[in-house]
């Protein structure tokens, strides 16, 4: 736990609710530290991250296709890894979505998502 000491607590707090499933609180957690530092497109794309799995929850899948788009823009750069989020596997699962995810229609029953089996985006535990 001490190697995590040198991480912002909102960042921290940000894994620990991703985890829990509660992706748009871990959004809005993180969202809170970036406007601090609006120059890191590397939160940037975690929050964008975040607001995938939302987006996937609720079966909008051009949203989730949108968001993935712009995420790998803005975490490409950190490549390969980042802060213990190895971000090589975090683009690929984003290209993942963008191959499995339909591009029409807009919105589709969320068991449908779940049967593609893109499973949730690896992002480290800090516990």
């Amino acid at each position: 736990m001490t190697v995590y000491r040198k991480y912002q607590p909102l960042y921290l707090d940000f894994f620990r609710r991703y985890h829990a499933g509660e992706y748009w609180e871990a959004h809005e957690v993180l969202e809170e530290l970036w406007q601090t530092e609006r120059h890191n497109d590397f939160y940037h794309g975690l929050i964008q991250v975040a607001a995938i799995m939302h987006q996937l929850e609720r079966g909008k899948v051009r949203g989730a296709r949108k968001l993935a788009v712009t995420a790998i823009g803005y975490l490409t750069p950190s490549l390969p890894l980042r802060d213990e989020v190895d971000v090589a596997k975090v683009i690929e699962w984003l290209h993942g979505c963008l191959r499995e995810l339909p591009e029409e229609p807009a919105r589709v029953e969320p068991g449908k998502v779940s049967r593609l089996g893109l499973g949730i985006c690896p992002l480290p535990q800090f516990c």
